[in-house]
């Protein structure tokens, strides 16, 4: 009796690993500062943008730019609540075969990207970023301009540790 060319067998899904028993590394927190700066500066800039535009041309109700201003204050505190429940949720986690990354607080996501499909990887630095010493981790994969996964949040050492493990962990991959 001839063996068949290809087999597909199933596995039990008991038997997978659980993603609730990953041990998440969590963000630095100097990157909910980083957050929180660039939400405010944002937020603040579009309001006194307006309030001047407003006051200048004078045409609108005292009363009615209160509301629309309280309104975008609202929105800001809204927001701050936000950035802070999220940080808190977002996480990282360096594995053996592979490189997690969790974020959002109302839409859970999980990336997970095999070192077998790691292209290379890249560590970036923004202004604020620079001023708080974190950077980011950008890792790419096959078929794409834009990396498949980034961590923020981490200090600069930290991220270029993890990008020479990820490039030590690919190229003895590729030797075997």
């Amino acid at each position: 009796m001839d063996k068949p060319l290809f087999a597909n067998t199933q596995i039990d899904l008991a038997s997978l690993p659980r993603v609730a028993d990953v041990d998440w590394s969590s963000l630095e927190r100097a990157y909910l500062r980083v957050q929180m700066f660039s939400l405010y500066i944002f937020r603040l800039l579009i309001l006194g943008i307006f309030v001047f535009s407003a006051t200048v041309m004078g045409d609108m109700q005292l009363w009615l730019l209160g509301v629309i201003s309280g309104g975008w204050i609202l929105l800001l505190l809204l927001s701050t609540y936000i950035v802070y429940r999220g940080f808190r949720i977002k996480g990282y986690a360096v594995r053996q075969h592979d490189l997690m990354y969790r974020s959002g607080l109302l839409f859970r996501k999980t990336t997970v990207i095999p070192y077998s499909r790691i292209q290379h990887s890249e560590v970036h630095q923004g202004v604020i970023e620079r001023q708080f010493g974190l950077a980011r981790l950008a890792i790419y994969t096959a078929g794409g301009s834009q990396s498949d996964l980034t961590i923020p949040g981490l200090t600069k050492e930290r991220a270029e540790q993890m990008r020479t493990f990820v490039s030590e962990k690919v190229a003895s991959d590729e030797e075997e």
